[in-house]
């Protein structure tokens, strides 16, 4: 501590050199970021599903629906908790643009299905008289500025036929950017191909232990049936969505990797450039007293107070403005946009590591200079 001082005046030698090394720490600390963020929310589906949740869906692929007779059959087999429709109905509101998530959904069922949906006994028992009900999530009705009570008009390519709902609530938690609505408006509606068939079924389990079993049962229930089955947790069902994707996140690591090696060496050049236009003066430390340590500890401290100044610039800054703005109002298909405690706290760590590595070569070999071969030495 008692060479602080020493340390900060040895920074602001050259400003434009620490300006643009803790402009250049603080912009990459910010895109790292952003793309852990980004990482955070494709896999968010699988990280918040629930052990107790099943979802069965055809067996080949999700473009073919189920019976609706399905239900009555998943319902008798043994540690089924409940079981509930999801059908999507892939409405347009107003706009080709204005697209976002539709399910026809047993009402009576949905709010134990989905617990983490939170919104007034009132609002639900409003969704649950009226047949043509309907309730959107917080996100959703600030992105369209739906209110209860307002009529909404959706058009369904898939379906080729225009529903009109009532909001009757907002509930909060969950999925925000979704819409809920009865299944039996949408089966009297639905065409003949469509008539008394469900997208997938949603199956909450009474323990954990009768997950497995529920699985094997309901498969094999309907497995030389034409609609076979194919029954997995939540967890799995969201992971076959994240799979789709790819080596995105592969993709993304690679890019954190190479942003990250390229701080490395902005950071090492410009330190390297500090201990190189220092090495005489290091010689006259040496012949005032200084001993190695403390002559490699002082360059040590600039990087540190770098690295410490442009993490705080670049992580403060993404907390702030990712806690300020919810971004995932304009990002389709993100629930959330903010960065998680742990992935800032790590980056931090990160730069301060980067801020080290970047000057500990230099500093040992200045640092082990002779006062005579530091003194002649000109750079």
């Amino acid at each position: 501590m008692r060479f602080l001082n020493l340390i900060f005046k040895n920074i602001l030698r050259n400003k434009r050199r620490t300006l643009l090394t803790v402009s250049s720490l603080a912009v990459s600390l910010f895109l790292i970021i952003t793309l852990a963020t980004v990482m955070r929310e494709l896999r968010r589906g699988s990280e918040s599903a629930s052990p107790l949740r099943l979802v069965a869906r055809h067996g080949v692929s999700l473009m073919f629906d189920l019976p609706e007779s399905y239900l009555a059959k998943v319902e008798k087999v043994p540690g089924v908790d409940l079981v509930t429709p999801y059908c999507w109905y892939g409405g347009i509101y107003i706009e080709e643009k204005n697209f976002f998530a539709q399910f026809a959904v047993d009402q009576k069922l949905l709010r134990r299905y989905q617990p983490e949906m939170k919104m007034t006994d009132p609002e639900w028992d409003a969704f649950i008289a009226d047949r043509q009900g309907a309730i959107v999530g917080h996100k959703l009705s600030e992105i369209y500025g739906f209110k209860p009570g307002q009529r909404i008009t959706l058009r369904s390519p898939i379906y080729n036929n225009e529903l009109e709902f009532i909001v009757h609530g907002i509930y909060s938690g969950g999925e925000e950017k979704t819409m809920f609505f009865h299944y039996d408006y949408f089966n009297e509606s639905a065409p003949d191909f469509a008539k008394d068939r469900v997208g997938t079924i949603g199956i909450v389990a009474k323990s954990v232990d009768d997950v497995p079993r529920i699985s094997q049962a309901v498969d094999a229930m309907f497995l030389n049936t034409e609609a076979p089955t194919k029954t997995e947790t939540e967890r799995e069902f969201a992971q076959s969505f994240e799979a789709m994707m790819g080596g995105v996140k592969q993709f993304l690591y690679g890019i954190i990797g190479a942003i990250t090696f390229s701080l490395l060496l902005v950071m090492a050049s410009s330190m390297a450039m500090t201990v190189r236009e220092r090495t005489a003066e290091v010689g006259t430390l040496k012949a005032l007293g200084f001993q190695r340590g403390t002559i490699a500890w002082l360059f040590v401290g600039e990087a540190l107070l770098l690295a410490t100044a442009g993490a705080s610039l670049g992580v403060g800054g993404a907390a702030l403005i990712y806690n300020a703005v919810d971004f995932s109002l304009y990002v389709p298909f993100f629930s959330q946009f903010a960065p998680a405690p742990e992935a800032l706290a790590a980056v931090f760590a990160g730069a301060i590591a980067v801020g080290i590595a970047s000057v500990a070569y230099s500093a040992w070999r200045v640092s082990n200079l002779t006062i005579a071969e530091a003194l002649r030495r000109v750079e």
